[in-house]
């Protein structure tokens, strides 16, 4: 077993600090430094060799040292007491968010489209919000990439270490340096396009060779530590997976990584989206956040039972939580941070021997990393596009679908096209949230999945070209109309309850205009609005754009196909955040399911439930988290748990971690219990008899 399978309690402290004060690092203590690491029950600690300053924590003989160090090794002297400590260490390297490698030269940066370096532009990006502050290198910059190799090499070679941490790896901006320009004309050939079109394969082979240089300098990166340091673990920063198409990350990222992991600081049901995500990527992972509120905040903490929430969230998934902290400028740390994680790590630490086995997921909620743009965008200029935030309609739908089962109880994961090998093994339902450019081998596995006897739930701009024949409709057109309606047939009234002829199911969004299969089951049909909203000289009610015209194009379609079936839907329910449209996926998903789900729950929507079931130990762990957004949450009561047995006799139920037993109540190849009050985090092991023993 990898270091990293079993080591789940771990530590950052940013250092990115500038040298202009001489008083800058000056009192770094390494003793002290490990010192708060071991108060806060740390077993992994990632240790920074520099930082996006450029300036080395250790005496390079390539690059510069920090000048406050006046020459001490403070990364050897931290490594050495971590190992002494009983610590793991992983190497934090940061990769081309680097200011003295910037400063080198013209040669080794990126450029803009209007010729402009990160450094000459002030905070107009949503790429960072103090952009200026960093000087950013080209990934494709020969003299950038020897640097690189001879930074990581004097690493590799003079110090022990279990991983390396590659952070940064991803494009800043779209790039035009001179390097960019020859290795285009080079392997494709004439000008890198400066409009945005997705529907021009000029810029779609673009975009490919952003995403493919990308890959390789990740994958050069990785080599060159992999052929210094033979069984060194490696991981880039994949955070960035949810982020937009400026920053060129793929899913074939993971493939130059041992474990996935990266930092986030969005809210709770997004960071359970990730863990879920990370997980089906390559099992172990890690999950960053900070300590503080917001990485420009150095002094306001988050509370312990934030941090907890966090850090159950992880638990709950299998995976690391990492927590970061960011060193004074001086050099010294808050002890308070590490007071306040030790008890949340010692209870993590307590729970550690019942995680393992496989993630239970009956739905599958597709994210597809080719989808991370709109096509609002096509026919603007790329630098327009790229200092925006991006728009990103699918990555919107399949949070939101993640959002709906979470609430609701669902077994679900999440996962992305290299889940489907075997997928009808895995997943009763696979959900297709508005998945603007699906590719066509994922379409072809998707196709042998439901032929096979898999469901799917697809919306919106999900590719009708590639399955129409699957989804049993053929796409006809687009509707100008941005506010339509969805009006049940007398076939979808019992799955759609919630709307009427006369009183439709509202969609901020366009609809796909389709037709429907003779074989084929119409359960809605479209409703436009009276008038065009975005005309404004002409409106029926002056705030709101009621139903007035229906129409008889297919708005929700269910279809056999082989031995599955497929529910279609114009447009993306899962992206409204109502109530109503809500319950209308969850109504059509759950139609889909062809047999009780792995696990079911009586609570209220804060409560997320996640199971793994442990054949090795003949038994189902289950934890539930309290995801309240109010901290401290309030304790929920009343919560009954029921999980699917599958064949299984029932030995005990236990809470865990001290296997209280709790009473289960068994019927029809179930166990039910009621759990105790849930303050933040409880996990429950459920204990079967052995094989034989039944």
């Amino acid at each position: 077993m990898a270091w990293y399978e079993k080591n789940y309690r771990r530590n950052l402290i940013d250092m990115h600090i500038e040298d202009w004060d001489d008083s800058f690092m000056a009192s770094f203590d390494p003793e002290k430094y490990v010192a708060m690491l071991q108060k806060a029950n740390v077993s992994c600690a990632m240790v920074y060799a520099n930082s996006h300053v450029g300036y080395c924590y250790w005496p390079t003989k390539n690059g510069k040292m920090h000048p406050g160090l006046h020459g001490r090794d403070i990364f050897g002297e931290v490594v050495d007491r971590c190992h002494k400590a009983g610590m793991d260490v992983i190497l934090y390297y940061t990769l081309i968010y680097d200011n003295w490698a910037y400063a080198q030269g013209p040669e080794w940066r990126i450029l803009r489209e209007d010729g402009k370096n990160s450094r000459e532009v002030n905070g107009t990006s949503w790429v960072d919000i103090n952009v200026g502050r960093y000087g950013v290198c080209c990934p494709n910059s020969t003299q950038y990439r020897d640097y690189v190799e001879k930074q990581l090499t004097e690493l590799a070679h003079a110090y022990d270490f279990e991983g390396v941490f590659l952070d940064m790896t991803f494009w800043p901006d779209v790039c035009y340096c001179d390097h960019c320009k020859r290795r285009y004309e080079t392997e494709v050939g004439g000008q890198m396009p400066r409009v945005v079109d997705w529907s021009d394969p000029v810029w779609t082979r673009f975009q490919e060779k952003r995403e493919e240089w990308l890959i390789e300098f990740q994958t050069f990166a990785t080599g060159v530590l992999k052929r210094e340091k033979p069984g060194v673990s490696t991981n880039h920063q994949f955070s960035t997976v949810t982020q937009g198409w400026v920053r060129g990350v793929s899913e074939k990222h993971r493939l130059a990584c041992d474990y996935v992991g990266g930092d986030f600081y969005a809210g709770l049901p997004e960071q359970s989206f990730i863990c879920k995500l990370f997980y089906s990527m390559t099992g172990s992972y890690e999950f960053h956040t900070s300590r503080c509120t917001d990485l420009r905040d150095h002094t306001t903490n988050k509370s312990k039972s934030a941090l907890e929430q966090q850090a159950a969230i992880a638990l709950a998934h299998n995976g690391a939580f990492l927590f970061i902290d960011a060193i004074d400028p001086t050099g010294t740390l808050n002890p308070a941070v590490y007071e306040t994680v030790g008890p949340i790590f010692k209870n993590f630490e307590r729970h550690e021997p019942f995680l393992g086995g496989k993630m239970c997921q009956d739905v599958a909620v597709y994210f597809d990393l080719n989808s991370k743009m709109s096509f609002e965008n096509n026919g603007k200029p790329v630098l327009a596009c790229s200092q925006m935030r991006p728009d990103m309609p699918h990555l919107t739908a399949a949070v939101g679908a993640a959002r709906i089962f979470k609430e609701a109880h669902v077994p679900y994961g999440v996962v992305s096209k290299h889940n489907f090998k075997d997928a009808l093994d895995k997943y009763q339902v696979i959900v297709l949230p508005n998945v603007l450019q699906l590719q066509a081998d994922a379409a072809e596995d998707l196709r042998r999945y439901v032929r096979k006897g898999g469901c799917v739930y697809a919306s919106g701009y999900t590719s009708t070209a590639l399955l129409g024949d699957v989804f049993g409709v053929e796409k006809i057109g687009l509707t100008k109309e941005d506010i339509t309606y969805i009006a049940p047939t007398a076939a979808g009234q019992t799955l759609l309850p919630m709307g009427s002829e006369k009183y439709p199911i509202a969609v901020c969004d366009q609809q796909q205009l389709v037709t429907a299969a003779a074989d084929a089951t119409v359960l809605a049909t479209t409703t436009l609005p009276y008038t065009v909203p975005s005309d404004h000289s002409k409106f029926a009610s002056i705030h709101s754009d009621p139903p007035g015209i229906p129409l008889e194009n297919p708005a929700v379609v269910l279809h056999s196909y082989g031995k599955g079936r497929v529910i279609w839907t114009a447009a993306p329910l899962e992206s409204m955040g109502q109530e109503s449209q809500d319950q209308a996926v969850l109504s059509l998903v759950r139609s889909l399911l062809g047999k009780p789900c792995a696990f079911s729950m009586e609570a209220p929507p804060a409560v997320e439930a996640v199971e793994f079931w442990q054949e090795d130990h003949d038994r189902a762990i289950v934890t539930l988290i309290n995801l309240q957004t109010l901290t401290p949450p309030v304790p929920v009561h009343d919560i009954r748990l029921t999980v699917n047995l599958n064949g299984k006799t029932l030995k005990r139920a236990c809470l865990l971690p001290d296997c209280v037993p709790v009473e289960a109540e068994i019927r029809d190849g179930t166990a039910t219990v009621s759990m105790p009050p849930l303050a933040i985090e409880q996990m429950i092991a459920f204990e079967f008899e052995p094989a034989g023993k039944a």
